[in-house]
């Protein structure tokens, strides 16, 4: 069995992942020869631990054959105690990862348990913001590009398992590295993952407007239209590059650094303002509004019918005086809500 070591700074990491850090994180990661608990073997795990506020320490467990496992495990084990470990951080590890470990130890007979710590499944929590982010999936290389992160890795988990067992079968420096490298980008770069949750505080803090306008255009039917377009300054930085739309209100964001653009569809000079709890709502069609149940108890049922998602609205005439008012302002926080809530 082999352990490799480094030590990192943690500089040059965007604010938010400063907030998210914290003393007693550790950042996990394996690599298996399958998907099979009980027929599979790790032959590598990665921990990525926050020793202080300033720096970030790598230690990777390899098992140069797979008898090497019980050790590669029971070392582990000992790294959870000795790291004096909080919280572990994982990209799919709820799932994948610590399942796997467990029953691997079992097999082993070495004790092994997570019920001490506080688990964090990046891969969980960005799962839950698909409606804002609209990737194309939400692997952690696909993640990783859309933040910007470059790897020198090139490989998939699965076209290592082949490498590793020619290295089983023929130990070389050349093969090792490309184990050790995979998996060193995966466990780091978790880190720079958590980046990404800049836009919850972007997504749930109140509008800052720069600029608002309404401008006229030619919709995808030829016809004559007009939309709110706001420029907006986020809290912090933002980063990748978002371009999202609302499927039922139809409004639009490109957001990259600090620069925001949004588009609101206008109808007949009047926006539409969203309840994302339509079914506490009544949709009155003589009105073109929704409201809600308590108040819709004194309108004849004849006139109202059940709100869907699309028709529950309230209207909002877009004028001068709209636009040069705090009114401007809440409007677009509620709109933005709409993005990270739907």
């Amino acid at each position: 069995m082999q352990s490799w070591t480094d030590k990192r700074p943690l500089h040059a990491i965007h604010p938010i992942i400063s907030t998210l850090l914290q003393p007693g994180d550790l950042f996990l990661d394996i690599e298996t020869t399958g998907l099979s608990r009980a027929r599979h073997q790790i032959y590598l795990i990665g921990m990525a631990s926050v020793v202080d506020n300033n720096h970030i320490y790598v230690n990777q467990l390899f098992s140069d054959n797979p008898q090497d496992e019980e050790a590669l495990l029971t070392c582990f084990a000992d790294a959870l105690q000795t790291l004096e470990v909080k919280r572990i951080i994982t990209f799919n590890g709820n799932s994948f990862d610590l399942p796997f470990l467990l029953e691997r130890a079992a097999l082993h007979a070495i004790s092994l348990s997570f019920e001490a710590f506080e688990l964090f499944d990046i891969y969980k929590e960005v799962s839950r913001r698909k409606n804002m982010l609209q990737l194309q999936n939400y692997r952690q290389k696909t993640v990783e590009q859309f933040l910007g992160i470059c790897r020198e890795d090139k490989y998939s988990g699965g076209e290592l398992i082949k490498v590793y067992e020619n290295y089983v079968r023929c130990p070389n420096a050349e093969a090792a590295h490309l184990l050790q490298l995979h998996n060193y980008e995966d466990v780091l770069g978790m880190i720079d993952l958590l980046a990404v949750f800049a836009y919850d505080e972007f997504f749930s803090s109140p509008a800052h407007v720069v600029s608002a306008s309404v401008e006229n255009y030619t919709d995808i039917d030829g016809n004559p239209a007009e939309e709110l377009i706001a420029v907006l300054t986020p809290p912090c930085e933002l980063p990748g590059c978002l371009s999202c739309t609302q499927p039922v209100s139809g409004a639009y964001l490109h957001a990259a650094g600090k620069h925001v653009r949004l588009r609101v569809p206008l109808f007949q000079g009047m926006a539409r303002l969203y309840y994302l709890d339509y079914k506490n709502y009544y949709y009155l069609p003589a009105e073109d509004m929704a409201i809600h149940k308590s108040v819709a108890t004194c309108v004849d049922k004849a006139y109202r019918e059940k709100a869907t998602p699309e028709n529950c609205y309230s209207k909002v005439a877009v004028d001068d005086a709209f636009l040069h008012s705090d009114r401007l302002a809440e409007y677009i926080t509620h709109v933005l809500r709409g993005f990270s809530e739907s």
